[in-house]
């Protein structure tokens, strides 16, 4: 990558806003177990617009609550503290993200739900790999941003971001490649510069920089970035949204393996997504508005 093309991709980043303190402060509320849902409601409560948040997703079509729930508290207990952590750090990150027309190489809706899919896929393998609920949501998040260095790629570089997309597909080369051929970096190494810049959570980190080589990963999150690897290859395959990878690595048994799940199992998490996606658009859905 020349400098001008490297100034203007950290002016970009720069320009983003930090995490506001609320987000850091739930998020520092969350990590302790001892924790409760009135610890949560002081540090929402001083934030007007996630309070409309969370009250809008308790209250919402998904949920089909007889009774509307106008309680913070209340809706803090029967969503979950790590549902209210990751609706306030999607509605941050969210915030963040041009959502319109400057999706030009890649079609903004497709690359949303190409990317919900992945969060919910790596979710519902968290739930058969024995992972404890309370941590469940980081693989919803993991997938959910692990592409999230695409973003700035897009809206900087369309002619060229477009030309590495058609490059993968004619070649059924790595996308990576092909964006370190035709801009000078890949999505990765540009995620990382955002996780960096907002200060994200270890897991989420490593999520971004090795969902597509989860043997790099920390010991302590191999499983999380490697449910994610996994689910980001599996929704290419089927085509769940599209993300510019159009040809991808098939997954060894041995990966299936090391997290203890196999292909037929997968087959019938996938199988099963359509829940959990209407779910997480509903989700979406609140945390962008």
């Amino acid at each position: 990558m020349n400098d001008n093309s490297l100034v203007k991709l950290n002016r970009y980043i720069d320009s983003m806003p930090s995490l506001s303190i609320t987000v850091s402060k739930i998020i520092e509320v969350t990590k302790n177990p001892q924790a409760t849902a009135k610890d949560l409601n002081r540090v929402i409560s001083l934030d007007p617009v996630l309070v409309g948040k969370v009250l809008k997703l308790i209250n919402s079509a998904y949920y089909g609550l007889q009774n509307k729930v106008t309680s913070l508290v209340t809706a803090i207990i029967m969503l979950g503290m790590n549902t209210i952590k990751n609706l306030a750090l999607s509605t941050a990150v969210l915030g963040n993200m041009k959502r319109d027309s400057s999706f030009k190489a890649l079609n903004i809706d497709g690359f949303w739900r190409h990317s919900i899919g992945v969060g919910v896929l790596s979710k519902l393998i968290a739930s058969k790999i024995g992972v404890p609920a309370i941590k469940k949501e980081e693989y919803f998040i993991g997938g959910l941003l692990h592409d999230i260095g695409k973003i700035p790629l897009n809206e900087l570089f369309e002619e060229s971001y477009m030309k590495a997309i058609r490059a993968a597909d004619i070649k059924k080369a790595k996308l990576a490649d092909m964006e370190k051929e035709f801009i000078g970096i890949t999505h990765t190494e540009v995620g990382k510069m955002i996780a960096e810049k907002w200060n994200l959570m270890d897991e989420t980190f490593e999520c971004i920089l090795h969902h597509h080589d989860p043997n790099m990963a920390s010991e302590k999150n191999y499983k999380l970035v490697t449910s994610v690897h996994i689910a980001d290859i599996y929704c290419n395959m089927n085509q769940v949204g599209f993300s510019g990878s159009r040809h991808v690595d098939q997954i060894g048994e041995h990966l299936l393996e090391s997290i203890g799940i196999n292909e037929a199992l997968l087959e019938d998490l996938f199988d099963s997504m359509s829940a959990e996606l209407d779910k997480a658009s509903v989700f979406l859905k609140v945390s962008g508005q």
